[in-house]
């Protein structure tokens, strides 16, 4: 709390695919906490990521109506995986559902972290993928302000 009570803004970025008491324990620390979502539908998110996003979503709805901290919904935009106009606005209609909720973030994939794969004795398999293009985030930042009262930024 030193850092709070000192007038020092605490963010933290998480997928929040921890035990709800672990989450809950670290919320009075924060003023923000950035949350990734980056698929709604179960199946696909475990396809692509190894990971059901079942907890990750439940914690979503938990944050929220703590009240602790304000939640920003982040969603790294990954073309194939998530970059179509019903997926984003799918986790835009859920993040308006979470009280208290009035941002979200589109995050254009990027291979700023493909170095490090290789330092870490990792294979990258997204080198197909390219980042999208502009015009198409700005499509999906359309699509989430006609759909949502979100405020909806491209990057972060």
């Amino acid at each position: 709390m030193a850092a709070k009570d000192t007038g020092i803004n605490t963010a933290m970025e998480s997928m929040g695919c921890a035990k709800w008491e672990i989450i809950e324990d670290v919320l009075p620390y924060l003023d923000t906490y950035l949350l990734d979502i980056k698929h709604m539908n179960a199946e696909k998110h475990r396809a692509y990521t190894g990971k059901s996003n079942v907890l990750m979503l439940e914690n979503a709805k938990k944050i929220a109506a703590s009240g602790m901290t304000e939640l920003i919904i982040r969603v790294p935009v990954v073309p194939g995986f998530n970059d179509t106009v019903q997926e984003i606005t799918d986790i835009a209609k859920f993040a308006e559902s979470l009280k208290g909720v009035e941002q979200i973030h589109l995050l254009p994939y990027h291979r700023l972290g493909q170095d490090k794969y290789g330092q870490l004795g990792r294979e990258y398999t997204l080198t197909e993928i390219r980042p999208p293009e502009p015009e198409h985030m700005r499509l999906l930042q359309d699509a989430v302000q006609k759909t949502t009262r979100l405020y909806c930024q491209i990057g972060g």
